[in-house]
């Protein structure tokens, strides 16, 4: 997942104004428009089939996008399949952008031992954020977040699993009306130092970072023992606060009766109900944009460990779909249902302002 790299973020953009560059998206949608989906994953979502649809999502992916390392060949297929299955969901050309940013040649973190690392092909020096605008009452606008590059791996869990959720959740909500803007936006190049969130924020006119009102990061959501909900701002003499939107949303977990939770209190290194800092939801705190990070993990211990019988599934060669799905029966399923669940709950809100 995440390492956060001491590098500053690259400043240029290699086209102008907030949408990056008019043929990068030509390229891409005639790429996507020219993509043949399975039946199953081009199918409508039903109403109560929360998390079918991304598991069929994250099947795909398992089986065509390994290895998708940041700036890679691989890294632009999967953006070619996401905005394929945007296109077929029902939202047009001009609801969708793409913005480009630079990256360095940093190499994302890695387990030592690991045994399985994929060629995502010829590597650059760019990278691509796609964005999707569905169009709510009011200007205020809830990004939905999950970067799709990996480290390396087949990375279902870190993060093909947000990508799923969010894909899902788009399509669900193409015609769906609700109160708030949202806007979706799939990362690329979050591993080697969140370059697309940072691209993204730094891209943001006054009037665009006051219409956001909360973001939503989806990152490794699969294969952690217990599934939470992060949020707050943890100020320099350690206290937290910006925590309205993450209590607000734990109270509709409660509602709802999922099993979801905040992390544990009294961790020193992770203050509560912050937990993870190092991922697409950070480059929003830092200017004070309110967020929900949903993450499977273990916290039991006073650490992020992931798994107890494996420990880390995420930068390993045990994050495939095939590996997870045999050491913990169940829990794929599950998992991708929760959230999916919950994310179309929280966006049917209407009351996020503070």
């Amino acid at each position: 997942m995440k390492k956060i790299l001491s590098c500053f973020l690259v400043c240029a953009f290699l086209c102008t104004g907030l949408y990056g560059c008019g043929s990068k998206k030509t390229e891409l949608i005639e790429e996507a428009k020219d993509l043949t989906l399975s039946q199953e994953i081009s199918i409508t979502p039903e109403q109560n089939d929360y998390g079918i649809p991304a598991y069929n999502f994250l099947k795909h992916i398992q089986s065509n996008y390994p290895g998708r390392v940041a700036g890679t060949e691989k890294e632009t297929e999967m953006a070619v399949f996401i905005l394929s299955v945007l296109l077929n969901g029902g939202y047009a050309e001009s609801d969708i952008a793409i913005e480009s940013f630079e990256i360095d040649d940093s190499t994302p973190m890695m387990d030592e031992a690991i045994q399985n690392v994929f060629d995502g092909g010829e590597k650059s020096n760019s990278s691509q954020n796609i964005l999707i605008t569905k169009k709510g009452e009011s200007e205020k606008t809830i990004i939905v977040g999950a970067h799709y590059d990996s480290a390396g791996t087949h990375g279902v869990d870190d993060n093909g699993s947000g990508v799923s959720v969010a894909l899902e959740n788009a399509l669900r909500m193409v015609n769906t009306p609700t109160y708030y803007t949202i806007q979706y936006v799939f990362f690329g190049s979050e591993e080697p130092g969140m370059y697309g969130s940072r691209a993204y924020v730094e891209s943001l006119s006054e009037k665009e970072r006051e219409n956001i009102i909360l973001m939503i990061n989806i990152d490794t959501v699969l294969a952690g023992d217990y599934l939470y909900l992060y949020g707050g701002k943890v100020n320099d003499n350690g206290t937290v606060d910006n925590t309205e939107a993450v209590f607000k949303a734990y109270e509709i977990v409660k509602e709802i009766g999922l099993n979801i939770q905040l992390p544990p209190d009294g961790n020193n290194d992770y203050p509560y109900p912050t937990g993870q800092k190092r991922s697409d939801h950070a480059p929003f705190n830092d200017i004070g944009i309110p967020y929900i990070y949903f993450e499977a993990n273990n916290w039991e211990n006073g650490s992020p460990v992931e798994t107890e019988k494996n420990g880390l599934i995420m930068h390993t060669d045990m994050d495939d779909l095939d590996f997870i799905e045999n050491e913990y029966s169940g829990r794929v399923q599950n998992t991708l249902s929760s959230y999916s669940i919950l994310l179309y709950s929280l966006l049917q809100e209407n009351n996020w302002e503070q």
